[in-house]
């Protein structure tokens, strides 16, 4: 089973997050092109923009990530972290398909953007683990509010795991990223 890190625990001594610059650092390294790097698209997406997903096969898409980002932050000013930064790791011994990654990656963001959250995705294949990273605004687009979803990595955890059990068994092979968390 792929495994979930929710970044922003593991050092919650210090805050990770809480500056502008560190956001545009963890989106630049969400799409650095060395890490990313998987024909026929880069495997990075924003959901929650107009139209609904940025493709990072165009110049600048974690520029535009962080504009959205950032202007979001403007209207609804917060104290603390800005962004959640989840990984979601697969071993040598589950598939190392990078589209089954991206397809799992999309259906992730789309499980916060239906909560109200932005959220940035890459799929890294420059390790010998597949591994995805999401970077989640902190700030709902629905209402301002600060970033809280009740039993948030159980919800991850069970989710995920139905979604790859699916794909492993060979329901979700032929689809092409339809699934969702739910």
């Amino acid at each position: 089973m792929p495994i979930i890190e929710d970044i922003n625990r593991k050092y919650s001594d210090s805050c990770p997050y809480a500056f502008p610059q560190d956001v545009k650092r963890l989106l630049r390294y969400i799409a650095d092109p060395s890490a990313t790097e998987y024909p026929p698209h880069s495997c990075q997406y924003l959901v929650g923009a107009m139209p609904d997903m940025i493709s990072a096969d165009q110049p600048g898409a974690w520029k535009r990530a962080a504009r959205l980002f950032f202007h979001q932050m403007e209207l609804y000013p917060k104290q603390g972290s800005l962004m959640q930064h989840r990984v979601i790791s697969f071993s040598n011994e589950e598939s190392q398909d990078p589209m089954m990654a991206f397809c799992l990656a999309k259906a992730v963001a789309s499980f916060y953007f239906e909560r109200g959250y932005l959220s940035f995705f890459g799929v890294h294949t420059d390790t010998d683990n597949l591994h995805i990273h999401i970077a989640v605004s902190n700030i709902s687009w629905k209402d301002g509010s600060y970033f809280f979803i009740f039993g948030e990595m159980a919800l991850l955890y069970s989710g995920i795991n139905e979604w790859y059990q699916n794909y492993m068994s060979g329901k979700m092979r032929r689809l092409y990223c339809s699934a969702s968390l739910e």
